[in-house]
């Protein structure tokens, strides 16, 4: 019975929205926008932070660190410091008792690989031998790395992926075992992973760990494998408040026994994996965006309620008839939420499949890109996404329907159909409509000043002035292998022979080296510092700068000014004389006034402990920004430059001069097509130093900063894609409403009109009913914006680069944007109100008095331009 009734509703509402094929097609276009809005950022969210990895044993995948409890400042992406040296794995993985295995790898390393002659670089990571079989991988080709593959002075072995043996290796099986020339040292293929394995993000080469960088004495922590990221498999029952309490306990045992290196990392800390992969500042961004489509779908269901609403009143006869032929009030609802159920339905089908497309073509945007998405990530309409839209739309029926089709049955059918069937808006019918306008203005306020901000702090990052031309040089990176540089010495000698040979071409007009990477940031990060002969409280109130190594000549490519002192020359050496050059905000802000020419400093240490030794400052430079696209907490803007073969950081660092480093040419006749053009006369020159070494990150410094920014570019597109939606929304809702109040209001206007208002005074009518209503929205939505960025302002400065999250010129360009959208909204139905012809209204009331016993009183009192109440009498004349 139950079925029968369901299906007949349905058989009728699908007659009813074909006959009503205008208000049908414009409610399901509504919904359909909002419903592929949210489902489109739902599968992002769910790809990234909700789906986790496909591998069998992730549900027990954790991550393990020795955090710092009591830092104040998160790192770069939000989450406390945190350190696990080689030799406390190697305890940990030991003595622990509450995991299957631990492993331990670093991501996104530079691989040097000739095969056939044919230098490549790869990005590979360095792993442990149970790396794989905790994650429950097996290779297709060959075998898995042992415990014997990963001790100092082994064979070296290497897995590669499945994509680069079919790319690079043409999928030949006879892969495996052949050797290969790998960071300089030979090394066999020992195996083939799965197809689409890129396990952590998208490496595409596997070496075991300590057989490449043999743990080293604990004060070397910054070589590759000195501090491995640690992930552990759970034993079935164990729990992660267990596993916490072990670590814990491990960490406060090394603090104590090393105090130099692990004192204040004296706390353990048990996460799932799939959160290591997806810090904080990602995730937030993540919801963020979830919440503002969210909203674009709360504003879709409020446009489609307030047609619903002016649908309900056109039908006002037909559900009157129905009333009086026995219909109840719960039927007439059921019907009218079937329709709405009906049309949420259709909108879903038609968000879903806009959604298949966006999701298909943001996937492919990111995964074309030089620094594509990790290979674990996808986003995809699975069960999860279709569950969340099948609720969405259940959400959006309801929210559209409900009210309007409760407060349609409300109405008293023998009123209505006296009435003629004109149609009856109440008050509370009108307030509702007029709410629902608040409400669309308040959402779409906070969706575009979140959209906005964002959209500023993306173009700030793309537009950033370096204090140079990004188009005027060629970049590349290489990075020398222990197998072919094991130390210092032939470092320094291949970077003063490359130096030489570039040098001698005619071609360039300058050369320089620095260990910027992309020339963006430099890979040593920022130090904290402390002057000769001041005195500090404590180690917070010690400066944290950036730093950066360079070759002499750097300035004189990048044409900086030198203000003071000297240059470097081939001459400096830590073993000499330790030497900075300071750029003018580092002497300007430490020195004042003064000539920090002739000064020392030094790199300090936590607790005093491993601080570099005193620099001499032997010059002063004019600025550049030394830091790139992004915020950097608790880093100054300023900073200093070492010589490239020094320890910047003393031996806390153990290396002299850099691993990895970046050549800067500015080619005579230099600019953006000029600069390109010497490619692989660059490759060549490098070449005939070292025919092993490969380069990447090839092209101009504005090409490499472009690639680095490609994610931000998506982001960017696609705040402003749901600005302009909520915006058209918005526009479209007040427009919708502000007609149905124009024409519910058209006989009333022809009797003003009649009476001698004129067409300034009925557009000013309109205009200010719609006037409150935005200016109730606005105050709410920019107060509510307002609110939520004091409130909330160091997280939301944290996703914000350079931008104020109150900047009050933003919230004022969203108010006059809304206040001109609106304005044009309504401007149409208002100007429409003035063209009503008087005398139809006149006669439309004159037909409508016909069946009535007597004339009805019209009160005018309410009008400025007719105090006198009077009576409209059946021959068109009025009496008081």
């Amino acid at each position: 019975m139950i079925i029968e009734t369901f299906l007949q509703d349905l058989r009728i509402g699908l007659r009813v929205l074909i006959k009503e094929k205008s208000f049908c097609l414009l409610a399901v276009f509504v919904l359909a926008l909002g419903i592929a809005a949210v489902t489109t950022q739902f599968s992002v969210v769910n790809g990234v932070v909700l789906r986790g990895f496909s591998f069998p044993t992730a549900d027990r995948l954790v991550s393990i660190r020795f955090i710092d409890a009591t830092a104040t400042q998160p790192n770069f992406f939000g989450a406390p410091p945190n350190q696990i040296l080689a030799y406390d794995f190697q305890e940990l993985a030991a003595q622990q008792k509450l995991f299957e295995a631990v492993a331990g790898y670093t991501n996104q390393a530079t691989v040097n690989l000739t095969y056939n002659g044919n230098p490549r670089r790869y990005t590979g990571a360095y792993v442990t031998e149970s790396f794989l079989s905790m994650l429950g991988v097996k290779p297709v080709l060959g075998r898995d790395f042992t415990a014997a593959d990963n001790t100092p002075g082994a064979e070296k072995v290497a897995l590669i992926s499945h994509r680069l043996w079919q790319r690079d290796f043409a999928g030949d099986a006879s892969v495996v075992g052949a050797v290969v020339r790998l960071n300089g040292r030979p090394a066999t293929i020992i195996g083939v992973t799965p197809p689409g394995f890129g396990f952590p993000l998208n490496e595409e080469i596997w070496i075991p760990i300590f057989n490449e960088y043999p743990p080293r004495p604990r004060h070397e922590r910054g070589l590759p494998g000195g501090s491995p990221s640690v992930m552990g498999l759970l034993r079935r029952g164990a729990t992660i408040e267990q596993a916490t309490s072990e670590v814990t306990s491990f960490a406060n045992r090394l603090a104590q026994e090393f105090p130099d290196t692990n004192k204040q990392f004296d706390t353990g800390h048990i996460e799932p994996l799939i959160r290591t992969f997806t810090p904080p500042n990602i995730q937030q961004l993540l919801f963020a965006m979830l919440g503002l489509c969210v909203a674009v779908l709360l504003l879709a269901c409020a446009n489609v309620m307030n047609m619903q609403f002016a649908r309900a009143t056109l039908r006002a006869k037909e559900l009157a008839v129905r009333s009086s032929l026995g219909a109840t009030r719960g039927r007439l609802i059921r019907q009218m939420l079937t329709e709405s159920l009906l049309l949420a339905g259709i909108g879903a089908a038609g968000g879903v499949a806009l959604a298949y497309w966006a999701t298909d073509f943001l996937l492919a945007t990111v995964r074309n890109q030089q620094t594509p998405i990790p290979a674990h990530i996808s986003f995809e309409i699975d069960g999860l996404v279709l569950g969340f839209v099948v609720g969405a739309t259940m959400l959006s029926s309801v929210l559209s329907g409900v009210l309007p089709a409760w407060m349609a049955s409300r109405a008293n059918p023998v009123e209505v159909l006296k009435e003629g069937g004109r149609g009856n808006t109440s008050r509370a019918v009108s307030f509702v409509t007029r709410g629902l306008v608040v409400t669309q203005i308040f959402l779409t306020c906070i969706i575009l000043i979140a959209s906005l901000l964002q959209v500023q702090s993306i173009l700030k990052q793309q537009r950033i002035d370096y204090g140079y031309d990004t188009h005027a040089y060629m970049s590349a990176r290489m990075g020398l292998m222990d197998g072919d540089y094991p130390n210092s010495d032939s470092r320094r000698l291949f970077y003063n022979r490359l130096l030489r040979e570039l040098r001698a071409s005619a071609e360039l007009e300058h050369v320089a080296l620095t260990n910027r990477l992309r020339m963006a940031f430099t890979i040593t990060g920022p130090a904290a510092i402390e002057i000769e002969g001041r005195e500090y409280k404590e180690d917070r109130d010690r400066p944290n700068v950036n730093v950066e190594s360079v070759s002499p000549g750097y300035f004189d490519t990048l044409g900086l000014k030198l203000l003071a002192g000297r240059d470097f020359t081939e001459e400096d050496d830590d073993s000499k004389l330790p030497v900075a050059i300071v750029n003018a905000g580092f002497a300007k802000a430490l020195f004042g006034s003064d000539n920090p020419v002739g000064r020392r400093f030094r790199t300090y240490g936590a607790n005093g402990r491993n601080s570099g030794a005193w620099r001499t400052i032997v010059g002063v430079v004019s600025d550049v920004r030394m830091i790139g696209p992004f915020n950097n907490p608790g880093v100054e803007s300023y900073g200093f430059y070492v010589p490239l073969y020094s320890s910047a950081f003393g031996p806390a660092r153990g290396q002299v001069g850099p691993q990895f480093s970046t050549i800067l040419v500015k080619p005579r006749g230099a600019g953006s097509g000029g600069a390109a053009a010497f490619t692989n006369n660059l490759r060549r020159a490098v070449n005939r130093v070292d025919p092993n070494l490969p380069l990447y990150f090839m092209g101009t410094p504005a090409e490499n900063l472009d690639a680095f920014l490609a994610t931000n570019r998506v982001i960017v597109s696609m705040f402003s894609v749901f600005g302009l939606v909520a915006m058209a929304l918005a526009s479209v809702g007040l427009y919708g409403v502000m007609s149905f109040s124009v024409n519910q209001r058209a006989q009333e206007f022809g009797v003003r009109m009649a009476l001698g208002a004129d067409h300034g005074r009925i557009i000013r009518m309109v205009l200010s009913q719609s006037a409150a209503q935005l200016a109730l929205g606005l105050l709410l939505g920019l107060g509510s914006a307002a609110a939520i960025a004091i409130i909330f302002r160091t997280g939301i400065s944290q996703q914000l680069f350079d931008t104020n999250p109150a900047d009050p010129l933003t919230f004022a360009a969203v108010g006059l944007l809304l206040t001109l959208v609106s304005f044009v909204a309504v401007i149409f139905p208002a100007r429409r109100a003035t063209r009503v012809d008087p005398m139809t209204a006149l006669r439309a009331e004159e037909k409508e008095n016909e069946n009535d016993p007597a004339p009805q009183p019209f009160i005018m009192s309410d009008l400025p331009f007719a105090p006198l109440a009077c009576r409209v009498t059946r021959d068109g004349t009025s009496q008081p």
